[in-house]
């Protein structure tokens, strides 16, 4: 007989209109130069009810789910108290200290870097487990299959240059050489500079592994093998109370490790698709969903910045949330 293992889910989440992670907030954004730094932009820390999509997408889509632990700074979330019991019985609040246990000094942090270079620390967290932004929220029905394979993870993404190898960027440097000019570099989001941090720690110099803004498939070992022949590096990545182009992406450093080890696997047939209410036309928004509604391998999708949304925008994409997951039949 074929002993399965079992899946947990991970969801980090914040009450940004929670008057005591305010007043923590303001104290750390004082030690800092009393400004907000991107890492501390308000949308980070502001929700319109994520959470409540994300969970009832696992319930609904991913039944298997064994566990669904949600990282949290001693906040209640108020779906809590609407889930029925059967739901509610696999619901766990995992607070900072929890996993940050032996490292209290770092705390407060509203760095989501440094809490995913703990998150593996959660008591009683299966070896294998997933792990979701509360933005992100399942559409359609998924397979344990589709996130573990074996002893092996599924990966979504795709090979990128690394940007210091560019050959815009040498030629800019032969440029500056031979001329004795500035150098243009190429530059690249705080977002991919982690990521190719991340790639570099696992000692890929020249590409990196880019992943779509989708849950990820994980394994506890590989966190804590590495950590213990590395304790330096998870120290140093949590010491930032906010987000730093110097850290690394704990989640993609731990893909780059599975790839470097044998043990990924690539496919692409599931897709993912994000949606930025801050940046995106409302034009824009309903062709990126219709999209997903007409595709049917498109099973994840992100909804960032909903709370930034003009409001017209925000409710289209509420709306179409409701819809997909809670109404659907």
């Amino acid at each position: 007989m074929q002993i399965i293992e079992p899946i947990d889910a991970v969801i980090t989440w914040v009450d940004g209109n929670d008057e005591a992670h305010q007043k923590k907030l303001a104290a750390a954004l004082t030690i800092v130069g009393r400004y907000r730094p991107e890492g501390a932009a308000s949308t980070r820390f502001n929700e319109c009810g994520e959470l409540n999509y994300c969970l009832q997408s696992l319930f609904r889509f991913a039944p298997w789910i064994r566990n669904i632990f949600i990282i949290t700074d001693a906040q209640t979330p108020p779906i809590i108290k609407t889930l029925e019991k059967d739901w509610l019985a696999k619901i766990k609040l995992i607070d900072h200290r929890e996993i940050f246990a032996g490292f209290e000094k770092h705390l407060p942090t509203f760095n989501s870097v440094a809490i995913e270079t703990v998150l593996w620390r959660i008591k009683g967290l299966a070896d294998r487990f997933i792990y979701l932004n509360d933005d992100c929220s399942i559409i359609r029905p998924v397979k344990p299959e589709d996130f573990f394979r074996g002893n092996k993870v599924v990966l979504r993404g795709e090979w990128k240059t690394q940007t210091s190898k560019k050959w815009r960027n040498y030629f800019y440097r032969l440029q500056t050489k031979l001329l004795n000019k500035t150098p243009k570099l190429l530059t690249c989001s705080e977002h991919r500079t982690l990521q190719e941090n991340s790639a570099k720690l696992a000692g890929f110099n020249k590409h990196f592994f880019h992943l779509p803004h989708a849950p990820f498939p994980l394994k506890r070992e590989t966190f804590a093998t590495f950590f213990e022949n590395h304790p330096a590096l998870l120290i140093d990545n949590i010491s930032y109370s906010f987000r730093d182009p110097k850290q690394y992406w704990p989640i993609s450093l731990v893909h780059h490790l599975e790839l470097q080890n044998n043990s990924a696997i690539l496919d692409n047939s599931l897709k993912a698709v994000a949606v930025n209410g801050a940046c995106y036309s409302l034009q824009k928004i309903q062709s990126k969903l219709k999209r997903a509604e007409l595709k049917r391998n498109i099973v994840f999708i992100c909804m960032q910045s909903i709370d930034l949304a003009p409001s017209h925008s925000q409710q289209w994409m509420l709306n179409w949330l409701d819809r997909k997951i809670i109404k659907s039949t």
